[in-house]
């Protein structure tokens, strides 16, 4: 079964996280306002810079259904890693 990893993860803000396609035809698509990746497939990776604290959830169009959500929840800014989602 297809699954975002981790399913959850804090950052904080200006953090890019980038998402990793390791097989199929997935999408990472936000739930609110913020596309995150749009609803386009992700052929090998994408990324998205959070540029606003919050919850920020998203999903795979094709496999939402199945469970493939995720969340960001990004913090204010104290420093500035990235953070690779696969």
């Amino acid at each position: 079964m297809a699954s975002f990893t981790p399913k959850s993860v804090t950052i904080q803000v200006g953090d890019t996280v980038v998402w990793s396609n390791s097989g199929g035809s997935h999408t990472v698509t936000g739930d609110g306002a913020d596309p995150v990746c749009g609803s386009g497939f992700v052929p090998a990776s994408c990324s998205h810079i959070f540029n606003e604290p919050g919850t920020f959830n998203y999903h795979c169009i094709p496999h939402q259904a199945f469970g493939m959500v995720g969340t960001v929840i990004v913090l204010p800014a104290t420093v500035l890693p990235s953070v690779t989602i696969t």
